[in-house]
């Protein structure tokens, strides 16, 4: 009976079975693979906190419960909230260029006031590419551009909103099985992994626990950055948009576009030189400290080179967006330690031969 269950043909069937089971199993389960990652890297950073409170009360699901419930507020209110003022502010904005246009579209009274730029001002407002029936013509064209755009927002954030529940389903159901889903996974990687390490999962969980800190890290200091700047370079509510670019700062590119923005509103008041101080601020400190605070926060209490963590975030940010940041320096880091571990694997079966 084992000659027959070893054969080669029936050992390649059984592989190519399994393989097809995986596979089928995944293109199910993707509408739900980037929820449950996040899910997962939620449940691992918030562990003790559910730990310390379930010694308390004694009862498992109620403070899964409610220990999902505080991280869904903790989430969705701040969330909610800048969309709120997004919202607020966009009808405001539109508002205005509307009595801009209605008004004539007339320059910022700097403009006005400079002499050398005042007469070409006119002579572009007198040409009929640029007068105040262009700018009409011009804003209605972009116009429904923009409420494309709206429509396809709404949609993400719908689809956002889903993941997002879907997230907090599992991160519940990770709550009230993690210890058992954290005891297969150990058994597995000794069986599936060519490394020996019996806390290879341990190390992993502590490569995305230091992604997470630099992550916050990096954001809180490009947050108090910007708004240090924004109350030096005097642009309004410093503090409130000192926190959205915390926020943005896990978006590509987020925090250059507050402070581009704010950038655009100090020129049109006509303040040049904090113009181009907040451009430098923003471009020298806020916008570059990412690449360097980023890895350093990283690398530093994982032991592993400042270099593979710079290419994990970067390239896995490139490759597969947000949750990249985090898949790309766990699968760089747990390459490398196996990278490392081969050679002395290799001498020590050579030794016992």
């Amino acid at each position: 009976m084992d000659g027959v269950e070893r054969r080669p043909g029936l050992v390649v069937a059984r592989v190519l079975v399994g393989l097809a089971l995986v596979a089928a199993t995944l293109w199910i389960l993707q509408p739900f693979l980037v929820p449950g990652v996040w899910a997962a890297i939620a449940a691992y950073m918030t562990w003790p906190v559910f730990a310390r409170a379930r010694v308390w009360t004694g009862r498992p699901k109620l403070t899964a419960a409610l220990v999902t419930l505080f991280f869904a507020l903790l989430i969705a209110i701040p969330v909610g909230a800048l969309l709120v003022a997004f919202a607020t502010q966009a009808s405001v904005v539109a508002d205005r260029v509307q009595e801009w246009v209605a008004g004539g579209a007339q320059p910022p009274q700097w403009v006005i006031d400079t002499p050398w730029l005042a007469p070409r001002v006119e002579e572009l407002r007198a040409s009929p590419l640029f007068g105040p029936a262009a700018a009409g013509e011009w804003i209605a064209r972009y116009g429904q551009v923009g409420s494309q755009w709206a429509v396809a927002l709404g949609g993400g954030i719908a689809r956002n909103v889903l993941e997002f529940l879907v997230s907090l389903v599992v991160l519940f159901a990770l709550y009230l099985d993690g210890e058992r889903i954290a005891g297969h996974a150990r058994r597995l990687a000794v069986v599936l992994m060519p490394s020996d390490d019996p806390e290879l999962v341990d190390k992993v969980g502590g490569i995305v626990s230091a992604v997470v800190f630099g992550l916050l890290g990096t954001a809180l200091a490009q947050g108090v950055l910007a708004g240090i700047g924004f109350w030096i370079f005097g642009v309004p509510s410093a503090v409130f948009f000192g926190f959205v670019t915390a926020l943005f700062s896990l978006v590509p590119a987020g925090p250059a576009i507050i402070w581009l923005g704010a950038c655009v509103w100090l020129w049109s008041q006509g303040s040049v030189g904090a113009t181009v101080g907040m451009a430098l601020w923003g471009a020298l400190l806020v916008s570059s400290i990412d690449n360097v605070l980023r890895p350093l926060l990283i690398s530093g209490p994982t032991r592993i080179p400042f270099m593979l963590v710079f290419f994990g975030v970067v390239g896995g940010l490139a490759s597969l967006g947000l949750i990249g940041m985090f898949v790309g320096p766990v699968l760089l880091a747990v390459g490398f330690g196996l990278l490392v571990e081969f050679p002395t694997r290799y001498r020590g079966a050579a030794g016992s031969t």
